[in-house]
């Protein structure tokens, strides 16, 4: 505006010329601070070395993004901006809105998210989300990180925690956390659960005349054959030594008494090679069920341990059931 416009205005306004050229010169100044923010927002956003992301939180529609972003979910920035965050996430819609407000609202800033790549691979990411101004408005603007090293090494840590390492199969932990999860829901339900503890027949005399690796491959092979001759949904745990322990959920005491005497027959035939020769092996095993009156899963597991007992006191090589 030239000082033509400036007394312009001074005759139709009646406001003094200081005052509109003062303000003249805010809006300016206020122009070209706009101007050098978005400036230095546009340089972060490109800068970062994350996917960016503006949205609308109302309707999910992306508002900006930086170009680590459009790699990632598009093949231009154009085709990025008419795209809705609901096309990117995997969650269901509402669950969606629900995660944004919590960012809008700043009650949580960290979500953990699978996210549709731009070629149509879904990758683990972390997103860092709170609320922004963007043009006038409130908006969300998301840090995306890929997640998937830091998932794959969450997963191996959690599957260390729960294996066994000799056999493969769950650890004590693991298979009594698992005991405890089935026994909730069978009363839950009140469906069948049966659990039985095996103890190898004479195992010592293995370790003490072929040594500890002759020991270890019996082990391993016992665990092998058991866990093939059982359902997806059962678990067979090692809890220790030579001492190992099956659940079977949705299995009353007979059907699981069965089960073991088949599993029992199949360890009986079983050949386990090592260097110095052919070995055997036999086990012990006691079969208990869940009643309706036990208060958590502890009566049950003394019931089959009474049962293993049972069977060593009665010969070894056999399954005994204790029903109460």
């Amino acid at each position: 505006m030239d000082e033509w416009d400036v007394a312009a205005a001074e005759l139709s306004t009646g406001t003094p010329r200081e005052t509109i050229g003062a303000l003249i010169a805010e809006c300016d100044a206020l122009r070209r601070s706009n101007r050098m923010l978005a400036e230095r927002i546009d340089g972060l956003m490109n800068v970062h070395h994350a996917a960016i992301l503006i949205i609308d939180p109302q309707s999910g529609e992306i508002l900006d993004a930086n170009a680590a972003a459009v790699r990632r979910y598009a093949g231009g920035r154009a085709a990025l901006l008419t795209r809705n965050i609901r096309e990117i996430n995997t969650l269901p819609p509402a669950e969606i809105a629900q995660r944004m407000r919590l960012a809008v609202a700043a009650r949580r800033n960290h979500f953990e998210f699978q996210h549709r790549l731009h070629d149509g691979t879904v990758q683990d990411v972390d997103v860092y989300s709170g609320p922004i101004l963007y043009d006038g408005r409130l908006a969300l603007i998301s840090f995306i990180h890929d997640a998937t090293r830091r998932k794959s090494l969450e997963r191996k840590l959690k599957t260390l925690a729960s294996t066994d390492a000799l056999t493969g199969c769950c650890n004590r932990r693991r298979f009594l956390a698992l005991l405890r999860q089935e026994f909730r829901r069978a009363q839950r339900h009140g469906a069948p659960l049966s659990v039985a503890m095996i103890d190898l027949d004479h195992f010592k005399r293995v370790n003490d005349t072929w040594g500890h690796s002759a020991g270890d491959a019996v082990l391993k092979a016992v665990a092998s054959t058991c866990r093939k001759m059982m359902r997806e949904c059962d678990c067979f745990g090692r809890l220790g030594g030579e001492e190992f322990g099956v659940l079977l959920p949705g299995t009353d005491l007979a059907a699981a008494e069965a089960v073991l005497a088949r599993i029992a027959a199949a360890a009986r035939a079983m050949t386990v090679r090592v260097p110095e020769g052919e070995l055997r092996a036999t086990m012990s095993v006691g079969v208990s069920a869940a009643h309706a009156e036990d208060g958590d899963e502890t009566p049950m597991l003394h019931r089959a341990d009474a049962a293993l007992y049972l069977a060593k006191t009665r010969g070894r090589d056999r399954v005994e059931a204790v029903s109460e």
